[in-house]
This record gives C-alpha cells, sequence and structure tokens, in this order.
C-alpha cells in the first residue's frame, strides 16, 4: 500500500512539473472563453454581441506614440477542429489578404529561399536612390550598399538594374534573418533616419512582447521564452520564418516573420512577429486564437503595429485613422477565413 501511494505522490509532481513547463499552473482547469476575451481586452456587452453573429472589433491600450493596436474577436458555428486546420496552415494568404507572393526561409535553404522576390525597375531605382529618412526601412550600411552598386551600374549600364539590386535586396533581407535567428530583438538593425532620430524596431516588438497579457497570465513560460528568443521555447512549440510579399499603401513590400504555435485547450494559439518590413511600418506583433466555444468556435486575433506615420504633430487623430484602418484590415482578415470555411452571413 505504502509503495501504490508514493507512486501516486511521484505520478502528481511529475504531472504538476509538466504543467508548469507548458505555462499552466498545476491541476488548473482550463479558463472560460468568457474570461479569456476580457483578459485580451473585451467588455462583456461585447462577448454577448457574439452569439448574435457579430464580429467584434476593439481598442487596445497603446504603449507608445508610434503604436496602433486593436483586436477582434469572432464566433463561428464550426467544429473546432476545422478552424485550427485552417488557422495552422503555412498559406500566408488565408488571413493576409494583400499577400502577392510568400515562402519560407531557412538557413540551409540560404537566399535563394527569397528568389521569388523581384523587384520593378521603379522599386530598384527607389532602392538605388535610398537616402536617410525617405521611407524606406533601411539601416546606414544597406544605404551604403545601395548606394556602392548605385556606383557599380553606372559602370556597368548593361547590366539589369531590376537584377542586380534585385539580387543586393535579397541578401540583405537574408542577412537580417540570420541576425535575427542567432540573436533575437537585440541583433534586429535600427532604420536609419535623419537627425539621428533612428526608428528601432527591436525596441517596438519588445514593447509588444511585454503587453502581451494573455501570455502573462495563462502562457508564463511562453511569455518569457518570446521576449527571449533565441533561448529555447517550451516543450510543445513548433517555429517558422515566413516570408511574404504584399502590397502595402499601394507599393509592395517584403516582411520578413517569425511565426510560434502551440496547441491550447484543443485549439491552438499563434504568434507573430514581424521583424522587418520594407516601408510604410517599421514591426508588429499578431496573437491569433482559437477555443471551443458552445457550439462552435472562437476566433480571436490581437495586433500591435509600430509606424512613424502615427507619431508627431496631430498624433491623437493620426492614431484614430490608423486604428480604423488597421481593424479594417483585420475585418477583412476574418472575412476571408469566412469564407473558406463557408460560414459567411
Amino acid at each position: 500500500m505504502q509503495r501504490i501511494l508514493k507512486h501516486a505522490v511521484a505520478s502528481a509532481r511529475l504531472l504538476g512539473i509538466s504543467f508548469m513547463l507548458l505555462g499552466f499552473p498545476a491541476y488548473a482547469e482550463p479558463p472560460a472563453v468568457e474570461d479569456v476575451l476580457i483578459v485580451l481586452g473585451m467588455e462583456k456587452y461585447q462577448i454577448a454581441a457574439l452569439e448574435q453573429g457579430q464580429t467584434i472589433a476593439y481598442d487596445l491600450m497603446e504603449g507608445r506614440d508610434d503604436e496602433v493596436a486593436a483586436g477582434i474577436v469572432r464566433y463561428l458555428p464550426v467544429s473546432l477542429d476545422k478552424v485550427v486546420k485552417q488557422l495552422r496552415q503555412e498559406d500566408a494568404g488565408l488571413l493576409d489578404v494583400d499577400v502577392t507572393a510568400h515562402g519560407m526561409l531557412t538557413e540551409d535553404g540560404g537566399v535563394d529561399s527569397l528568389a521569388p522576390v523581384v523587384l520593378s525597375r521603379e522599386e530598384a531605382q527607389v532602392l538605388l536612390d535610398a537616402e536617410l529618412g525617405d521611407g524606406l526601412n533601411l539601416s546606414a550600411h544597406e544605404i551604403d550598399s545601395f548606394k556602392t552598386l548605385k556606383k557599380m551600374l553606372k559602370q556597368a549600364p548593361y547590366k539589369p538594374i531590376g537584377d542586380e539590386v534585385g539580387k543586393r535586396f535579397r541578401e540583405i533581407l537574408f542577412q537580417r534573418f540570420k541576425a535575427y535567428r542567432r540573436g533575437g530583438m537585440n541583433a534586429i538593425a535600427n532604420y536609419a533616419r535623419e537627425e539621428s532620430l533612428d526608428s528601432e524596431p527591436s525596441l517596438e516588438l519588445r514593447q509588444a512582447a511585454k503587453a502581451s497579457v494573455i501570455l502573462e497570465r495563462y502562457f508564463p513560460a511562453l511569455f518569457k521564452a518570446w521576449q527571449d528568443y533565441p533561448k529555447a521555447f517550451p516543450p510543445g512549440m513548433s517555429e517558422a520564418f515566413p516570408w511574404v510579399e504584399k502590397n502595402v499603401q499601394g507599393r509592395p513590400a517584403v516582411i520578413l516573420r517569425h511565426r510560434v504555435n502551440m496547441d491550447w485547450n484543443g485549439g491552438v494559439l499563434i504568434l507573430t512577429r514581424e521583424y522587418y518590413a520594407l516601408h510604410s511600418y517599421n514591426s508588429s506583433q499578431w496573437l491569433t486564437g482559437c477555443l471551443p466555444y458552445r457550439n462552435g468556435t472562437v476566433v480571436f486575433q490581437e495586433v500591435r503595429s509600430y509606424t512613424d506615420q502615427v507619431a508627431g504633430m496631430a498624433s491623437d487623430v493620426k492614431h484614430i485613422v490608423g486604428r480604423e484602418l488597421l481593424k479594417d484590415k483585420m475585418l477583412n482578415s476574418f472575412e476571408r477565413l469566412c469564407v473558406v470555411l463557408g460560414q459567411c452571413r
């Protein structure tokens, strides 16, 4: 009998350790979905409106004058497994309606992983003419690299500008990926601006990571690992490094992402960090998830985006406009998911 009791105690301890490793308190019941939505920032009346088929978009507290943040939630009368299957897909276009090309970065694949990134002559010329503070997200070293290339091309006018600049740009993108992969947020090169007022995506993304209330509440181990990357993630996590090309403010922009996902009470939680974007905004973080709710599934997302365009003069008005634009993008993404699942009303 004593041996059985000892075995039971040992098993209980192991079970408790496994829950703590995953970021859950030992023996805790799965949190109620309503509680999760409140932690995300929703009001009770908004939660009640979900069952009426409404998609709820709401503001999030912003911690910087260059930050725009919003959340969105929708209830779908669809089984959880079908929603999880769609959210786990690597197809970047599913919930990102403006994507025109995408792929996956690996160190083994080298710069060839970015082979589909092709520049038009017009966009190539923009990079060749890059200067401090002209709206492009490039470090001082990267700008100098394009200036050097511009001089070389003047001496070899027969070389196609698009091909040569595209090659240099792909090399820069891959170097940024390698730096982030090996050094995390601290290794992200600043964007050179005029008067030494560089934009620092590393600080922006650190702010976004710290503001992830849902991670801090339900996934403390992941919350810490997300900030300390490239230190190891807790067991049960998977990660990938997608790149996408999409239309941003009417122009093509290549964006580098870090995507992490894990199971959560039968659903899934996905973290996405955009640690490089060519123009228009500096960086962003998405938290996307789904959980079983009543006879279907609740899908939610919160986005924190950072852009110089909402700072400075008339910042309050710019933030209002920025939030509405962000919410519209998120609504379009959820409509895309709704269409894929065949549940639009």
